[in-house]
């Protein structure tokens, strides 16, 4: 295991090492490149680094690098798997190199996983399609939910992606958890998806055709799309939709933010009928 140190007096931004080159300018920054290696994306603090570590032994991610102050150091120095560049610099130095005080004491660059394959996509009985979404915060929240109640896969458009910084961090690691899939090409994803009968496309929608959910029995297959905070769903993927479903509201509320809808309905899709959750 290679190490390198840089004291308070250097700075990582003028190292030629390639290692360092991923945790430049983080701040709002959208993805991580590795000059060598390729896209990587960035796990902040101690569980998440912990949480890809321990993929990283298992064989499921490969980690390339952590990054601590020294006071943080000991806790990593030692325990890393064979490969990983263990990096350390004084808390001035990490702060300068990320562009924004940082409080957590310890980061990795993971080198980005394959993309599910489209048997993994096509074979999912529960499926999550998120068509454009605007915030990150509710991209992540939706992965995390997902990926807990047992959702197979998810398909997702325009938008953050599912390795942005602050996705991995809000879905507290669920972005490598579960199959996600992002592609501009979501009709096409969905029109072969539920070639496989039964299959049911199910849309969340505030129309007056919508369903209450209470009469929703989720099909055998069920694909269950969520549209963009600001709209909802467009017409085009209201005609798509086999069904629309609503959540009713109480106490003269008129909708929920589409990370808590989604965790509702997602939660119904997997009720009664549901595939085995995986563990």
């Amino acid at each position: 295991m290679n190490q390198s140190f840089f004291p308070s007096q250097k700075s990582p931004l003028d190292s030629p090492d390639p290692d360092w080159r991923p945790y430049l300018h983080l701040f709002g920054s959208r993805e991580a490149v590795h000059p060598e290696i390729g896209p990587c994306f960035i796990c902040e603090g101690r569980y998440l680094v912990e949480e890809a570590l321990k993929a990283a032994h298992s064989g499921d991610l490969r980690v390339l690098s952590v990054l601590t102050t020294p006071r943080f150091a000991p806790q990593f120095h030692g325990s890393l798997p064979d490969g990983t560049r263990f990096l350390v610099a004084e808390e001035a130095s990490v702060n300068g190199l990320l562009g924004f005080q940082f409080h957590r004491g310890v980061l990795c660059c993971v080198q980005r996983p394959p993309e599910p394959s489209e048997e993994c996509i096509l074979s999912a009985k529960r499926l999550l399609v998120l068509p454009r979404l605007d915030n990150v915060d509710n991209l992540g929240q939706l992965l995390r939910t997902a990926a807990a109640l047992g959702v197979e896969a998810v398909l997702t458009g325009k938008g953050p992606g599912p390795f942005d910084r602050r996705t991995v961090r809000v879905s507290m690691g669920a972005a490598w958890r579960i199959p996600v899939l992002q592609t501009d090409e979501l009709f096409s994803w969905i029109q072969r998806w539920r070639a496989f009968e039964p299959s049911e496309v199910v849309g969340a929608a505030l129309t007056n055709s919508a369903k209450g959910i209470q009469q929703w029995t989720p099909a055998p297959r069920t694909a269950l799309v969520l549209g963009p905070e600001d709209k909802g769903l467009d017409g085009d993927w209201l005609a798509l939709c086999d069904r629309l479903v609503v959540i009713p509201m109480a106490r003269h509320m008129d909708s929920l933010n589409v990370a808590a809808a989604g965790a509702i309905l997602m939660h119904w899709m997997m009720g009664p009928g549901a595939t085995t959750q995986p563990e």
